[in-house]
């Protein structure tokens, strides 16, 4: 567990995309929704890394969460810091299962997959929450730390650390991820692993699978009832009264093994055999709370698509996605809004979105081309992608993808309106898609050619107009297409005697 949780902080403190694309997959292949949804999009051994999961769970239960899940462990460290805080401590003990809660939420998860998108698992996935935390929490405080570091490095002539460009808190990410974070604090005080056992879908899920696991923990002959291991379960899933453990609940931590002194408790192999039939009214409140919920999905869908038609106007642009999300569409069905793409772009244009894509696309990545551009042969945050919802894409394809299409407002231009020269929109495009033509007397103004265009933003990074808006932007594709290659300018071939040097 702290392996493969120093790990994903290895990851989200790459800002500048060095480290190998294969670390980032490898991290990201056990992670269940991630993998599920890539799975979906491309169907194949090296990404079924949730098949391997379930595999897992009903072998052992649920120590995907015990172990994989890096949400899972931060908790785990919470408690660590909550026990060597001198406060008084209120002790985990256990509890009835909250299934009015968790079998509900599941049930609601699963309808705005129906009617809303994944807008539903994106707020209660682990991973996706966890992404969040270290993409818009840690990882400002990191560069900012980094930076600091570097400068008083610099003073003693040490060059070891390079300073990168500060990455600021934006509001609304900030905010939701924030208090993802300190609704996790306030839970795992008072009530242990109670977000992974009442809200996580993936834990309840896996906690149905769990109870057909092979391997549980089990309450043996030799138990005295001394309580040491109810004590010390996170999961307050031990009944030490009744001899019993919920083993949907359960994640496998070991700790009771640990703590028991007389070997009363143990992970045993379970014992198949008929179990007499018990009203359960949990499962019937489930039921009863699906119907009413599922009732008020049917308005939420009304918020799906309300992007309208392509406009060359500035303000009805719409959001620009980045390359390899093939449209609009694509990434909002599969990205899980876990902005390990915002944290490794290399160009810093990537930023989660407010309501840009509507509300079903809260959060995931836009290319904001007022932070940054999408570098030309840059493909890492393809690379990266956990969900399939950015598809890789080869230095070749990247090149010709185009996300969106350059316009120019001639009549805010500062040629124009200042008579002054500039051709930093020319100077930064990578595909020649903008170029200067003569103006008046010795001034030449852009003019642009949409169809080699590729919808890097390079050209709106670099133009100094900023009133209202700049005066050359990218105009978004909802469905990427490909852009027709740039005519090769033939050089023609002179002799050395014609030099004139």
């Amino acid at each position: 567990a702290v392996l493969i949780f120093f790990g994903f902080i290895l990851l989200f403190s790459d800002t500048k995309g060095k480290l190998p694309s294969s670390l980032y997959n490898f991290l990201t292949f056990f992670q269940f929704l991630p993998s599920l949804l890539k799975f979906i999009t491309i169907p194949g051994l090296l990404t079924a890394g949730f098949l391997l999961i379930i595999l897992l769970t009903l072998l052992t239960g649920r120590t995907y969460c015990s172990f994989l899940c890096p949400l899972g462990s931060l908790q785990d460290g919470i408690g660590m810091v909550r026990r060597w805080l001198p406060v008084k401590k209120k002790r985990v003990r256990y509890s009835k299962p909250l299934n009015y809660i968790r079998y509900p939420l599941l049930v609601l998860t699963i309808l705005s997959l129906l009617f809303t998108g994944i807008l539903g698992l994106n707020l209660l996935d682990p991973y996706a929450n966890f992404g969040r935390i270290m993409t818009n929490l840690y990882q400002p405080l990191f560069i900012a730390c980094r930076n600091m570091l570097s400068e008083v490095l610099v003073r003693l002539d040490i060059y070891a650390i390079h300073p990168v460009a500060q990455k600021f808190y934006q509001p609304l990410p900030f905010f939701i991820s924030l208090t993802i974070l300190l609704l996790i604090l306030v839970m795992v005080f008072f009530r242990g692993r109670l977000y992974c056992n009442s809200i996580c879908p993936v834990g309840t899920t896996l906690g149905l699978l769990s109870r057909f696991s092979l391997f549980k923990i089990k309450i043996g002959d030799a138990c005295t009832k001394c309580g040491s291991c109810q004590k010390v379960c996170k999961a307050g899933c031990i009944d030490i009264r009744n001899m019993k453990v919920d083993e949907s609940r359960c994640v496998a931590c070991f700790n009771c093994i640990d703590a028991c002194s007389e070997s009363g408790i143990g992970f045993r192999r379970t014992v198949l055999k008929s179990a007499p039939v018990v009203r359960d009214n949990s499962r019937r409140n489930f039921l009863k709370a699906g119907l009413i919920f599922s009732g008020a999905f049917p308005l939420l869908s009304q918020a799906r698509g309300l992007q309208g038609e392509d406009h060359v106007c500035y303000y009805s642009r719409g959001p620009v996605s980045p390359p390899g999300s093939q449209s609009i569409q694509h990434l909002k069905d599969r990205c899980i809004a876990c902005q390990l793409c915002v944290s490794v772009c290399t160009g810093k244009v990537l930023h989660p979105a407010a309501l840009d894509y509507g509300f079903t696309g809260m959060m995931i990545p836009k290319m904001d081309f007022e932070k940054g551009f999408c570098n030309y042969g840059c493909t890492k945050c393809g690379e990266v992608c956990p969900s399939g919802a950015i598809m890789r894409l080869s230095r070749e394809e990247k090149k010709l993808t185009q996300t969106g299409k350059v316009y120019f407002n001639r009549d805010i231009c500062i040629v124009k309106t200042k008579e002054t020269a500039c051709g930093s929109c020319s100077e930064h495009c990578p595909t020649q898609a903008v170029y200067m033509v003569p103006y008046k007397d010795s001034l030449t103004i852009p003019e642009v050619n949409p169809e080699i265009c590729v919808g890097c933003g390079a050209c709106e990074y670099a133009c100094p107009v900023n009133d209202p808006h700049a005066a050359i932007y990218v105009v978004a594709n909802k469905i990427h297409s490909i852009a027709r290659k740039q005519q090769q300018i033939k050089v023609e071939e002179t002799t050395q005697d014609e030099f004139p040097f």
